[in-house]
């Protein structure tokens, strides 16, 4: 299938070898501050509950980098709505993955302290330098888990059936071995059978968009792995008399 990302196609290379999915975790996160007019309230007696989760989605960025890992924020709902009134509560979504269990572990705990000194109104990263700082009072901040998801590893003998084909087909050099950054079905087949993936090129990375594309030759390239890699495995348990 599609690599859903960029890393094939920036590379030239025509398969993706899979060699797991990545772990992931969705959150919602909730932010109550206090309403207040923009125009009678100063700064510094503002609890600013917008202002307060944009801090937090920034440096849930700078955090995950800092564990080779992932974080984005895709909804976001405030309220009151108004023009002219200091949000008082504000949802976002906390999207966070990492390639092992013990690193996405690690960046929840790390976020959760870096979320709750935002909130309490402390300057965090280059804040903490800034030759200006006002600081107003203080939010309160809630975590909601929604969607866990462990990190998985395919099967060896299926990941090799297709690192061998792809190779003896495209060559070293046309082919990477990976970590899905996104889930798959694959994930829960898994947990049956023996399973892996193989990923061919997508126009610029795009996926989930009607901009989605993958060429003809790539498909048919995916294809011919997957029956090439098929008849391998095959071969692989008949060797064992498993079959």
């Amino acid at each position: 299938m599609e690599e859903q990302g960029p890393r094939l196609e920036s590379r030239k290379q025509k398969i993706g070898i899979v060699q797991g999915v990545q772990a992931y975790r969705w959150h919602t996160v909730t932010v109550q501050g206090r309403e207040c007019h923009t125009g009678t309230t100063d700064f510094a007696n503002r609890a600013d509950a917008l202002l307060a989760s944009a801090r937090m989605i920034a440096q849930s960025r700078h955090v995950a980098a800092s564990h080779s890992a992932l974080a984005s924020t895709g909804i976001l709902t405030l309220r009151p709505g108004s023009v002219n009134t200091v949000p008082g509560t504000v949802q976002f979504s906390l999207d966070i993955r990492a390639a092992e269990d013990d690193r996405l572990v690690k960046l929840e705990e790390d976020l959760k302290i870096v979320f709750s000194k935002i909130a309490e109104g402390y300057p965090i990263g280059e804040e903490a330098t800034a030759e200006v700082q006002v600081q107003g009072l203080p939010c309160k901040i809630d975590w909601r888990s929604e969607t866990p998801s462990k990190a998985v590893k395919f099967h060896d003998d299926c990941i090799r059936c297709v690192r061998e084909t792809s190779r003896e087909l495209f060559g070293d050099e046309a082919t990477q071995t990976m970590t899905s950054g996104a889930g798959h079905d694959s994930v829960f087949t898994s947990k049956r059978v023996p399973t892996s993936m193989i990923f061919v090129p997508c126009r610029d990375g795009v996926s989930h968009n009607p901009a989605e594309y993958c060429g003809p030759e790539d498909c048919a390239n995916g294809a011919q792995v997957l029956m090439s890699s098929v008849l391998r495995y095959d071969g692989l348990r008949a060797g064992r008399a498993e079959l």
